[in-house]
């Protein structure tokens, strides 16, 4: 059995590195926290349906004098359902394992050797699967599809990954390219997403202005008046109208979000480049030459990017322990969650 942390990568003898702390961690794409966009919910726990009130229909018509007849007149409703689905993360870890690594030095001795569940070496275990973790949150509620393939299977998923990993729910991107089937005016179709090659895909900065401006002007009226309206975007869209806008005064695009970040708006919209998306989409809807639409951008609220979970504290409360008849540290965490756009026709999305 291989240890959690891969030491075959190491060049040195468990004698030339006595302290598992003098491991540097490398730079990684760390997930932005999931409230930043998205709206939680707790307590979905089992399929819930929530009513919503729309418009009412025509009122007002011509006087009709006497004996008048009463006009049909409905008020709109429609539903959403929660289907909370149950998701698992179980690790472990054997002693014997490290006994030829420089995690030696971290372990016990005597009868406890085979308990290293708080030793410094599974501190970093934990710190690691915690950044992973909040990585998976990003994973299910965008780039989840329960029917998900392989390229070599006509899907989208890279071939040589394990698309268990992507198909627990339906994330938002199913939602949102489902409800352009319906409405196609929702949607801004980006030409350099359909490139056959790495190349044929990248993206303009004067295009990336045009699909912006697009994003907002072909937007339906309701949603160009909401005043929390925001544009998450991959950050190859962030970064062209960067470039588009060198020279001009850019100063004055760039606001702040309520975590204190500065970010560009762009036509009046407050752009969220989520630069987790490019580093999933590179590696999870890769072809070997190109992308899965690399570029992409949506304009709605935080409101109706809702993620239901069974507790809000599913994602980070770990159980570990050491299980004596395995003489294994293993790890698990669990929950259930779902993700729902609460109104399918309150977004415009650029892919």
């Amino acid at each position: 059995m291989a240890t959690i942390l891969d030491f075959s990568k190491f060049s040195f003898t468990a004698e030339q590195i006595r302290d598992i702390n003098e491991l540097l961690y490398d730079e990684v794409m760390q997930a932005p926290e999931i409230s930043l966009i998205h709206t939680i919910h707790p307590n979905i726990v089992f399929d819930k349906e929530i009513g919503f009130i729309g418009e009412g229909g025509l009122v007002g018509v011509a006087g009709q004098g006497c004996d008048p007849t009463a006009q049909d007149w409905k008020i709109g409703t429609r539903s959403v359902k929660w289907t909370p689905k149950s998701w698992e993360i179980l690790i472990e870890d054997c002693w014997k394992d490290l006994e030829s690594t420089c995690a030696v030095y971290a372990l016990k001795q005597g009868i406890d050797i085979s308990d290293f569940s708080t030793t410094d070496y599974y501190a970093i275990v934990v710190q690691v699967l915690s950044a992973a973790i909040k990585k998976f949150i990003v994973r299910l509620a965008w780039f989840n599809d329960t029917d998900a393939k392989n390229v070599s299977a006509n899907g989208v998923i890279t071939n040589g990954v394990d698309t268990r990993y992507f198909s627990i729910i339906d994330g938002f991107w199913k939602q949102i390219i489902a409800q352009t089937t319906v409405n196609p005016a929702q949607r801004v179709a980006i030409t350099e997403n359909t490139g056959a090659t790495y190349a044929q895909q990248e993206l303009a900065p004067t295009s990336a202005a045009n699909y912006l401006k697009a994003l907002k002007y072909k937007a339906s009226m309701v949603l160009r008046s909401m005043t929390d309206a925001i544009v998450p975007c991959t950050q190859s869209i962030y970064d062209a109208w960067e470039q588009y806008n060198q020279g001009k005064e850019i100063e004055s695009l760039y606001t702040k979000l309520i975590d204190g970040t500065e970010t560009l708006k762009a036509y009046g919209m407050t752009l969220m480049p989520q630069p987790i998306w490019d580093e999933m989409i590179v590696k999870y809807e890769n072809t070997g030459t190109k992308l899965n639409n690399p570029h992409r951008a949506v304009l709605t609220t935080k409101g109706n990017l809702n993620l239901g979970v069974d507790k809000e504290s599913s994602f980070e409360d770990m159980r570990i322990w050491y299980n004596p008849d395995s003489r294994k540290v293993k790890t698990e965490v669990m929950g259930k969650a779902d993700a729902k756009l609460y109104n399918p026709e309150l977004f415009q999305v650029a892919i």
